[in-house]
């Protein structure tokens, strides 16, 4: 019968590569996490006039003085589907205090207005936020990934920016900062 080996020990140049590699994952998780955030925060909000369905076209310029969310968003997207009624529900709820939402579709132009209007069909509380994008204005906005939330104060500043589903507890407190409260 032989016998088993002895136990080999961990060598220091094993630990270090490993630690490295940790140190490394970690590092790489807190970029992720700060990447989320899409425009410098205090940040002039980039201008914009955007058409929509059934109103006149409407421009950033012209909301000045109310706390703005900007959501770039598209009728295909699940999480963007799965955010807008929330979205829209907290927006509602903060109007009076002079809040509002623009729901700016990033689906491709040549489809885009049916796309919308047909997605309008099946969720009519979204209708007065729809928006129609161009693709100069997600790259102005600097949107790599839909949805794409800006909270931008009274004064035209962004205060928040957020890449990916923003869960409704953040847009809460993103607002509330832009309140002021």
């Amino acid at each position: 019968m032989r016998e088993a080996p002895p136990p080999q020990k961990t060598d220091r140049t094993t630990l270090v590569f490993v630690g490295v590699l940790l140190v490394g994952a970690v590092l790489m998780g807190w970029q992720e996490v700060a990447s989320q955030e899409v425009l410098p925060e205090h940040s002039v909000a980039p201008p914009f006039k955007v058409e929509r369905l059934d109103a006149p076209p409407l421009e950033l310029a012209s909301l000045k003085g109310k706390v703005v969310v900007v959501n770039f968003w598209a009728t295909w997207c699940p999480p963007c589907r799965e955010e807008l009624p929330y979205l829209v529900s907290t927006v509602k709820e903060y109007e009076p205090k002079g809040v509002t939402l623009v729901a700016i579709s990033n689906d491709d132009r040549p489809g885009q207005r049916e796309a919308v209007r047909h997605f309008l069909e099946s969720f009519p509380e979204l209708t007065p936020y729809a928006a129609l994008g161009e693709p100069e204005l997600g790259a102005a906005y600097q949107v790599q990934a839909l949805p794409s939330v800006y909270v931008i104060d009274r004064e035209g500043h962004v205060t928040a920016s957020f890449r990916g589903q923003a869960s409704e507890s953040q847009l809460r407190r993103w607002i509330d900062a832009a309140l002021g409260e």
